[in-house]
């Protein structure tokens, strides 16, 4: 509804209209004609127009005129009828055209006062339609943002060029306490004219109540400073002469009814507070609560899975030492003891053979045993290679690649193919390792699934990364077949990349066969 113009109560005004009325006729009662001209009666519109009512107005025109009117035939008789009648009807007019630019004015007023609510209308919307965008804009772009830092940034970097306040910055609270420390995350508008201003902050820590960001911490909830050198719990102010910055404000971020940080912003000049627009900031401040609620959810779950990187390194390697033990005590020990058993069995053989025992009748069987001997100790070569590969102690690993190349392609028929930047690539042994692992789980798969009669190895390195593609023309695999975590050997391969902090990508179509790419940090 509109706003109506101040209005005053229309009853005294009635009541003095009344008696001004009477007065003013019982004057014309006393007065001959020609003497009371009826001019008085024009302040009965004037009392209408004081009361700001149009009609209070008219009632005055149309009582003055009616008594004025009325006296001529109460006053009495004069000899000069014809100058009566002028006056009379010139105080009509008076009172007509008083009332008249009245109405007018009180018409005016009202039309202005509309157009004055309009405009203030119109301007609030706006500013409650920036308010909506505000909000909308930064709850879309910090749910959408990749980490708690770009979504700050970007909210910081809003507020500012939405509200015109050319300085933002975030405080956090330290884990389990209320004090606050400096983060480097900032907005503003103009680096060089708030630098002092920035270095201040950043070595500034607060204590609840203590500075603007602490009173936040004590109260709850936003505070304003309108004069920042004028503030006596304003400390930074007081480290330097000229801090650069006039007024600020500053509201909490909040996680249920935990305070876990704290939005500041200032100007170069001097702002009065505004309460409203501290309800839309700490509304903005619940929402930002919820991107660093996430961002510390996102942080304790990569604090989680480096620890299981790292138990699983720690696994890897004791799994490999394992596998040396006891491919050594296959090789040293069982190797041992079945070619201690051949040479036993040749011995007793030539030694019944010179004592004149014909064995005819069990040459066969000795033949069959001599065999199966010499078969075992060659399986357990095989496992003993297998457990732990004798060329990853004695050569590189692009040596080692393609050592077992070759032998894949012994086994297989599968040509083998190997490019490299260096013949001579050294890494430490337990990325040799990982990476050696990594190329037998890709000739396993290659051998099970991909029906391929081709493969190429491609080995790139520098001092900061490693890189290995192998490629083969089978029949290719489905996208989904390498994200599958069913699958223990593809997610093998892509641990024990991401222990050394790399990754395992996949190329892949239909009959054009797969490219593992293996990356691994150095």
């Amino acid at each position: 509804m509109d706003k109506k113009l101040d209005q005053a109560s229309p009853l005294p005004y009635v009541v003095v209209g009344v008696i001004l009325t009477l007065s003013f006729f019982y004057i014309d009662f006393l007065l001959p004609l020609g003497v009371a001209g009826g001019i008085p009666y024009v302040a009965l519109v004037l009392l209408g127009i004081r009361t700001r009512r149009r009609p209070y107005v008219l009632a005055g025109a149309v009582t003055g005129s009616v008594f004025c009117i009325l006296g001529l035939w109460v006053s009495p008789p004069s000899p000069d009828l014809w100058h009566a009648l002028v006056n009379r009807s010139l105080a009509l007019m008076m009172i007509i055209l008083t009332a008249y630019f009245g109405v007018m004015e009180i018409t005016w007023a009202e039309e202005r006062l509309n157009t004055k609510e309009t405009e203030r209308a119109y301007q609030l919307l706006r500013l409650e339609s920036g308010f909506v965008e505000l909000n909308r804009d930064i709850a879309f772009n910090t749910n959408m943002s990749r980490s708690m830092d770009d979504a700050i940034s970007y909210a910081l970097k809003r507020i500012c060029e939405g509200t015109g306040w050319p300085v933002g910055h975030l405080y956090l609270t330290e884990k389990d306490s209320s004090s606050l420390y400096p983060t480097k995350i900032w907005y503003m508008k103009n680096p060089d004219q708030f630098e002092i201003f920035r270095k201040v902050t950043e070595e500034t820590r607060f204590s609840e109540g203590h500075g603007l960001p602490g009173r936040v911490v004590g109260a709850g909830k936003a505070q304003w400073t309108i004069d920042i050198d004028k503030d006596p719990n304003f400390p930074r102010a007081a480290l330097v002469s000229n801090i650069g910055v006039t007024s600020g404000f500053a509201f909490p971020i909040l996680i249920g009814a935990q305070i876990v940080g704290v939005m500041e912003f200032f100007s170069e000049v001097g702002k009065e507070p505004d309460a409203h627009f501290l309800d839309v900031m700490e509304s903005i401040g619940i929402l930002l609560g919820r991107v660093i609620e996430r961002g510390q959810a996102d942080k304790d779950k990569e604090e989680f899975n480096s620890q299981l990187r790292q138990l699983y390194r720690k696994l890897d390697f004791v799994r490999e030492e394992e596998s040396k033990r006891m491919a050594r005590e296959v090789h040293d020990g069982l190797g041992q003891v079945l070619t201690t058993l051949k040479i036993e069995i040749s011995l007793f053989d030539k030694l019944l053979k010179k004592n004149g025992v014909d064995l005819q009748m069990y040459s066969e069987n000795m033949d069959r045993l001599y065999s199966l001997i010499d078969n075992t100790i060659q399986i357990v070569k095989k496992i003993s290679k297998d457990l732990r590969p004798p060329i990853l102690d004695s050569m590189s690993i692009t040596e080692a690649i393609e050592w077992q190349g070759e032998s894949f392609y012994e086994k297989t028929g599968v040509n083998f193919s190997l490019e490299t930047s260096s013949t001579d690539i050294k890494l430490d042994e337990q990325r040799s390792i990982s990476i050696f692992r990594i190329f037998q789980e890709c000739l396993t798969n290659i051998a099970r699934h991909s029906e391929a009669s081709q493969i190429e190895v491609v080995i790139k390195s520098d001092d900061h990364f490693f890189e290995m593609r192998v490629k083969d023309d089978g029949k290719g695999m489905m996208q989904d077949e390498f994200d599958n975590e069913t699958s223990l050997g593809i997610m093998g391969m892509k641990e024990r990349a991401l222990m050394w902090g790399g990754d395992v990508k996949l190329i892949s179509e239909k009959d054009w066969g797969t490219e593992v790419i293996i990356n691994i940090n150095l």
